[in-house]
């Protein structure tokens, strides 16, 4: 992506600003409905200032997992806030941080531009609003997502997007253990972010199951090789995909919205 994901959110807040400003000036021309229905969109110019410091809270937490095994002492604890904890508690909750904090991130987005680009049962409904990976990334986005777009996100950043959305679920629902399979190699410092076998192949079925495959990615891909030997790297790879997605999203419901309402009032 050309522009960092905070750029395009400032310039998703932008165009939404635009948008609310042209509704006053196309007041007379338009139905009281069609107003409520667009500034349910734009109102959500209030809201982006929000989301650009969870992107910064994002970064925090990814920085607390950079040479975390570094600090260790000899009783395999490192420094966690005041006090010293167990390198494993530290890991763990440093990557659900990261994990939660991507989400609610792209989860925010993608319910702004789900308005714009999913149909009203899947776009507008208050109960279960739209969320990166429902409608955009399941199966059931044919009959909820704009025909003219529906397979893009899916098919480009897939991938990366399913891996991270795997890794949300299991660190934040399951731990990382499930079944007696432990998601790392080892519990101690010495064993880093390495992700053990069972651990890695649990982590690509689980991704799968959400409608895409390993060559549902940006080209050229970004993947390294040897992503097992540390999560830390995988993460860093899926966010600049999923950024680029979210930017993609943002930018197309922002500036379609914006031209819509440009031409309902005669101004394009």
């Amino acid at each position: 992506m050309t522009k960092s994901l905070e750029r395009r959110l400032s310039d998703a807040k932008a165009d939404l600003i635009a948008i609310d400003a042209a509704l006053v000036r196309g007041a007379a021309q338009l139905p009281g409905t069609i107003q409520t229905q667009i500034q349910a969109v734009s109102a959500c110019a209030s809201d982006i200032d929000h989301w650009i410091t969870l992107a910064h809270a994002r970064e925090a937490a990814r920085r607390m997992l950079d040479d975390l095994e570094g600090a260790a002492d000899t009783d395999d604890q490192v420094p966690f806030g005041s006090v010293r904890v167990k390198f494993q508690h530290a890991r763990l909750i440093g990557v659900q941080a990261y994990l939660a904090a991507s989400w609610a991130l792209a989860d925010r987005i993608a319910g702004m531009a789900g308005r714009v680009l999913c149909t009203p049962q899947a776009g507008s409904n208050p109960i279960k609003p739209p969320q990166l990976n429902a409608p955009f990334l399941n199966a059931d986005r044919t009959k909820q997502v704009a025909a003219s777009i529906f397979d893009s996100v899916p098919r480009i950043f897939g991938w990366p997007i399913g891996i991270s959305y795997a890794l949300r679920n299991h660190f934040i629902h399951d731990g990382g253990q499930l079944a007696g399979a432990n998601f790392f190699h080892g519990f101690n410092a010495s064993s880093r972010f390495k992700i053990s076998d069972q651990g890695w192949a649990n982590l690509e079925e689980k991704a799968q199951t959400y409608s895409v495959l390993p060559v549902n990615q940006r080209i050229p891909a970004g993947w390294p090789p040897a992503l097992q030997d540390d999560l830390r790297v995988l993460l860093d790879v899926c966010e600049t995909q999923m950024d680029d997605a979210l930017g993609v999203l943002a930018g197309t419901a922002t500036k379609t919205l914006r031209s819509h309402v440009a031409f309902l009032i005669g101004e394009d």
